[in-house]
């Protein structure tokens, strides 16, 4: 018997003010899958990480993430999202990684990674800081542990926040455009560690980027996303070396030669 995806999205619509942004979005991602969605700017690929963080609602539709609803239809036309115990316990499975790091900058390094653990899990600070180290060990910053993020080039702090991220021991990682706000010197040492996650766990990812080549090497299916729908999703050697649609072999075609 197939297993259930840990995230599905069915039908999702979403519209700020006047914009449809997701227009009828239909997504699976399987248990321990990474998953790329590329596309242009503007296409709703942030938008869906956002609704599985719980950061923007929805018009319509239906989400679960491992099982539970976050969002579901009532069967009157409205669609109800999960609350209380059942909201905060999804909101547990799913991590977040974002462009511009978010870090506490009156906090060093090891206060940074550790403060949720500890405050949201209600987890031991001996034990929150054991794992803490060693996660920052992982993503080469076990000599930054008392270093504010004053002190810490962009490719750093992004690495504190994957540490951070990965510190609450989430079953869904979500990663946006996180190489986006490094100068290209930087870019490199970010993708490496995502790239050693990747290879390494068994975390769902679903990864917002621009970066073709490493979707190609780190992803099991990559989704080309354009006006909140998705219109192609394969392997990454089919869809980026034979696209089937338009817009995806354009799109492909301008990423690719600039």
């Amino acid at each position: 018997m197939e297993e259930a995806p840990i995230v599905s999205m069915q039908d999702v619509r979403k519209r700020f003010g006047g914009l449809d942004v997701l227009c009828g979005l239909d997504l699976e991602v399987s248990r321990g899958q990474k998953r790329v969605l590329i596309g242009p700017s503007g296409a709703g690929k942030s938008t869906v990480l956002r609704i599985l963080m719980t950061l923007e609602d929805i018009e319509s539709g239906a989400i679960r993430i491992d099982g539970e609803y976050l969002w579901m239809p009532d069967g009157e036309g409205k669609t109800t999202k999960a609350k209380g115990e059942a909201l905060r316990r999804i909101r547990g499975k799913v991590g977040m990684v974002f462009q511009h790091f978010n870090l506490f900058p009156h906090m060093n390094v090891l206060r940074n990674v550790c403060e949720a653990p500890i405050h949201v899990l209600g987890l031991s600070r001996k034990s929150v800081e054991e794992r803490a180290l060693d996660l920052l060990d992982r993503v080469g910053l076990g000599d930054k542990a008392s270093a504010y993020p004053a002190h810490l080039s962009g490719g750093q702090k992004q690495r504190v926040a994957i540490a951070r991220a990965l510190v609450m021991q989430p079953k869904v990682m979500l990663f946006d455009e996180i190489t986006s706000a490094l100068d290209p010197e930087l870019v490199g040492e970010v993708l490496g560690v995502l790239k050693d996650v990747a290879l390494k766990t068994d975390i769902t990812m679903l990864i917002v980027t621009h970066e073709i080549g490493f979707a190609k090497e780190i992803a099991d299916r990559v989704a080309y996303v354009d006006a909140g729908r998705i219109l192609e999703d394969e392997t990454p050697e089919r869809l980026l070396r034979n696209p089937q649609h338009e817009r995806t072999k354009k799109f492909l075609k301008t990423v690719l030669t600039t």
